[in-house]
C-alpha cells in the first residue's frame, strides 16, 4: 500500500495538451500541493505539458513509474492496464467512469480489467474516483482543482466511496478550520476495497482518526475484525439505507434482521461511531481531536438559562450526570458575581461574569476536580481578541487537565468565521451535535476490546454434516452433536413406534408434526403438550395423523415425541447470513415479544460470552430473565453458553442460510435451558 500514498514516480495517462484536459488537472494539482517526484505524462499524442514531454507509448518512459493514474475512456482501460502490466508497473489508480455501475458494457469492461490485473498481480483503486490525497508529499491524484491555501496538516484520514465526497469533506474541513493527512476515494472497490485501506491507516503513525464514507460494504466481518483490534477512533456514514430483500420471509430472523440493523449492530459491535450525516462526522472528528471523556460525569456552563436547560436535556438523553459543584468552587464564585443573579447549580449560568480570566480559570477547576470528565462550554463571542486568548486558555486547560472540552461558540456567522479561522481548538455550534460527539468520545473510551475473532474454535468431525432435508427431527439431532441442550426425543413415523417411543422417554411428552413443509407448527394444529398417559398419546397421534393426511404428500410423514420441559421464560435464537457482514445471531424474548415488539438485539457472528451477555441484556425485556416480580432469575449462564455455542454454526457451516430456535425456554438459576422447536434453511445452491 506504501505505493498508493508514498510513489517515488508517478504515471498520468490520459494527458493532452487541450485546456478542457481532465489530466492536465491532475499534473496541475500535483505542483500546486509541492508533489516532488517524478511525474511522467502519457497521452494518444506527442506534446508537452510545460517542461514534461507527453509520451505516447509506455515503452518510450524511461523508467517503471511505481504508480499509474489512468484517466482515459473506460474501453481504453484493459488495453493500458496491459499495457502498464507488461511495463512491470503494479499498483494504479483507474480515476474513470462508465463502468459497472453505468451498463452492463460496463460491467463486461470491469470483468476484462479484473482478468489483465491478475495476470500482472496490479492492485488498483477504482475505478469510478479522484484517487489519493496525502498532505504528507502533496500527492494529489484529484481531477478537480485543488487549492492548498489554509489547509493543515492533522491526523484524520478519509476513505470514501463517493469521489464527490471527498471534495465535499475537503470544503467542510476547511471552513471548520480542521486538517487532514490523507484522502482516498475507492469508487467501485473493483480491487482495493475499504478493508485493505482501512488496515493500512489503522497502522498509520500519521493517522489518528479514520472516516468512512461507504454506501455498500465488501466483507463487513473483516471491517469488524480490523476495527474492533485497535485503539483509533473509527467514524463510519453508511449511506444506501435500503429495506431487507425482497419476498416473504419464511424465518422471523429474515423478518426481524433487516439490512441496515445488521449493519449498525455490526459497526457497533467493531466500536465504530456510526454516524448519519457529514455534520455529525466532523463533530466526531473535532471531538477525537480531544483528550477522551472518560467517565459520563459532566459540567456544563453557559451564559444564557435556556441554552444551559437545552444542553442539561441533550446530556440526559445520551446518558451524563450533572454532579454537583464543590463548595470550593462556588465560594470563589460567590466573591465574584452578584448575589441573587446566579444560581450556583450545574448546569452553571456565568450570564453576569464578564471577567474572561476568571471565566477560564473556573473551567481550568472544574477540569481539575475528580468528579467531572469533561465540560460542555456555551460560550458567547465577545470582541475577537478577547475571545481567542479565552480560547486559548481553554485550550491550554483542557490539554493540561486530559479531559475535553466541548466548546460551543454562540456567534454571528462573520465572528464565527473571523473565530474559526485563527483557532486551532475545535469549536461546535450548537449542544446537541456537542454533546452527541462528547458520547462518542466516552463510549469510545470505555468499550471492550475483546475481538470476538479470538473467540474458541472447535474442530468438528470431517462427517458431522448439517441434515440434508431438515426436518424437525433431523434438526434436533444436528443441534444436538452441536451439544446445544435439546431434550430427550424421538423422531417416530407410526403410532406403534411413537407410542413406544412416549413410554421410553417418560410421560408428560410432546407430539409434533415434524415435515419441513410445516413451518408454524402450532398454527397448524401440529403440536400437543403435556401428554399425561397412553390413552391421551394415542388419541393426539390419530387425530394429528388424520389432519396432516389430507394436506402433506408424504404417506408415511415424520412426528417428533419429546419429552416436556418445565414452564420458563421462552427466548428465540436466530441466525442468518447477511451478504454484507456474513453470519449474524439475533437473541429476543419469544413469542409475542419478537413477533409484535420486535425487541431483539444482534451481532455478527462468533460471538463471546461477553457480547452474548450484551445481547441479553439490550433487549428492553431482559428484566424478565433477571427475577421480575417474585419469579426467581433465569440460568444465565446456560444461555451465555448456549449462544455462544449457536453463534459458531453458520461460521462453521457454509451451507446453512438460516437456523432458528424459537423458543428455547429457560429455567431456573443452575437448572439450564431447553430447545423445544428449530428450523434451519440450507443454501440451494450447496451440496454435500
Amino acid at each position: 500500500m506504501d505505493n498508493f500514498f508514498y510513489p517515488q514516480s508517478l504515471l498520468i495517462a490520459g494527458v493532452s495538451e487541450e485546456p478542457t484536459n481532465l489530466g492536465r488537472v491532475i499534473v496541475r494539482n500535483l505542483e500546486h500541493f509541492s508533489f516532488k517526484e517524478n511525474i511522467y505524462l502519457l497521452g494518444r499524442k506527442r506534446g508537452n505539458l510545460g517542461d514534461r514531454p507527453i509520451y505516447t507509448s509506455l515503452e518510450d518512459i524511461p523508467v517503471v513509474p511505481e504508480l499509474a493514474v489512468i484517466l482515459t475512456p473506460a474501453k481504453s482501460i484493459p488495453g493500458i492496464l496491459d499495457a502498464c502490466g507488461r511495463k512491470g508497473i503494479r499498483q494504479a489508480i483507474i480515476e474513470s467512469g462508465g463502468f459497472g455501475e453505468y451498463s452492463e458494457e460496463g460491467k463486461e469492461i470491469e470483468e476484462e480489467i479484473k482478468r489483465v490485473s491478475e495476470r500482472y498481480g496490479i492492485r488498483f483503486v477504482g475505478p469510478n474516483c479522484i484517487g489519493i490525497l496525502n498532505l504528507e508529499n502533496g500527492l494529489n491524484t484529484s481531477f478537480v482543482a485543488g487549492n492548498p491555501e489554509g489547509i493543515r496538516e492533522d491526523p484524520i484520514s478519509f476513505i470514501s466511496q463517493s469521489g464527490g465526497l471527498v471534495n465535499e469533506m475537503l470544503k467542510l474541513l476547511s471552513s471548520e478550520n480542521i486538517g487532514f493527512n490523507k484522502l482516498i476515494s475507492i469508487g467501485n472497490k473493483l480491487n482495493l476495497t475499504e478493508n485493505e485501506v482501512l488496515e493500512y491507516l489503522l497502522q498509520d503513525p500519521k493517522t489518528s482518526v479514520i472516516g468512512l464514507y461507504l454506501e455498500s460494504i465488501f466483507d463487513g466481518n473483516r471491517l469488524i475484525r480490523l476495527a474492533e483490534a485497535s485503539e483509533k477512533p473509527v467514524i463510519a456514514l453508511k449511506a444506501n439505507i435500503i429495506p431487507g430483500k425482497s419476498g416473504v420471509a419464511r424465518f422471523h430472523t429474515s423478518a426481524l434482521a433487516g439490512d441496515d440493523r445488521i449493519c449498525s449492530a455490526g459497526l457497533a459491535q467493531a466500536g465504530i461511531h456510526r454516524v448519519s450525516s457529514m455534520d455529525e462526522l466532523i463533530s466526531h472528528f473535532k471531538i477525537f481531536t480531544l483528550p477522551p471523556m472518560s467517565g459520563q460525569n459532566l459540567a456544563i456552563l453557559g451564559q444564557s438559562g435556556g441554552g444551559n436547560v437545552l444542553a442539561a436535556d441533550a446530556a440526559a438523553a445520551d446518558g451524563f450526570s450533572l454532579p454537583d459543584f464543590s463548595e470550593t468552587l462556588l465560594d470563589r464564585l460567590r466573591q465574584r458575581v452578584r448575589a441573587g443573579i446566579i444560581r450556583f447549580t450545574n448546569p452553571l449560568d456565568l450570564g453576569d461574569l464578564l471577567d474572561l480570566d476568571f471565566y477560564a480559570k473556573i473551567v481550568e477547576e472544574i477540569l481539575k476536580e475528580d468528579r467531572f470528565d469533561g465540560i460542555l462550554l456555551r460560550y458567547y463571542f465577545r470582541e475577537a481578541e478577547k475571545t481567542r486568548r479565552f480560547i486559548d486558555a481553554v485550550e491550554r486547560a483542557s490539554r493540561t487537565c486530559k479531559k475535553p472540552v466541548a466548546l460551543c461558540l454562540v456567534a454571528s456567522r462573520e465572528e464565527w468565521l473571523k473565530v474559526n479561522a485563527s483557532s486551532s481548538f475545535p469549536l461546535f455550534s450548537e449542544s446537541k451535535g456537542a454533546m452527541k460527539a462528547l458520547s462518542a468520545s466516552y463510549r469510545h473510551r470505555k468499550r471492550k476490546r475483546a475481538s470476538s475473532a479470538m473467540v474458541p474454535l472447535r474442530d468438528p468431525d470431517p462427517s458431522f454434516n448439517p441434515p440434508v432435508s431438515m426436518n424437525s427431527g433431523e434438526v434436533f439431532s444436528f443441534l444436538k452433536k452441536w451439544g446445544l441442550p435439546v431434550p430427550d426425543f424421538s423422531v417416530v413415523h407410526d403410532l406403534q413406534n411413537a407410542l413406544s417411543a412416549a413410554r421410553r422417554i417418560g410421560y408428560p411428552v410432546a407430539l409434533k408434526i415434524a415435515s419441513s413443509e410445516i413451518l408454524h407448527k402450532t398454527e397448524a394444529g401440529g403440536v400437543k403438550i403435556g401428554i399425561k398417559n397412553d390413552q391421551a398419546f394415542q388419541a393426539a397421534f390419530k387425530e394429528m395423523y388424520h389432519r396432516f393426511s389430507r394436506v402433506l404428500p408424504e404417506t408415511a410423514f415424520p412426528f417428533i415425541v419429546q419429552k416436556m420441559v418445565p414452564s420458563g421464560v421462552e427466548v428465540i435464537l436466530g441466525a442468518k447470513r447477511d451478504m454484507e457482514f456474513g453470519p449474524v445471531v439475533l437473541f429476543g424474548l419469544g413469542g409475542l415479544h419478537v413477533e409484535v415488539f420486535g425487541d431483539t438485539s444482534l451481532r455478527v457472528a462468533p460471538v463471546s460470552e461477553d457480547q452474548a451477555l450484551e445481547m441479553i441484556n439490550e433487549i428492553k425485556g431482559s428484566r424478565l430473565l433477571k427475577g421480575f416480580r417474585g419469579k426467581p432469575p433465569v440460568d444465565m449462564d446456560s444461555l451465555k453458553k448456549t449462544i455462544v455455542a449457536f453463534s459458531k454454526i453458520l461460521v462453521y457451516f457454509s451451507e446453512i442460510q438460516e437456523l432458528e430456535i424459537n423458543p428455547l425456554i429457560l429455567s431456573e438459576k443452575c437448572s439450564g435451558c431447553s430447545i423445544v422447536d428449530a428450523r434451519m434453511r440450507r443454501n440451494s445452491e450447496s451440496s454435500f
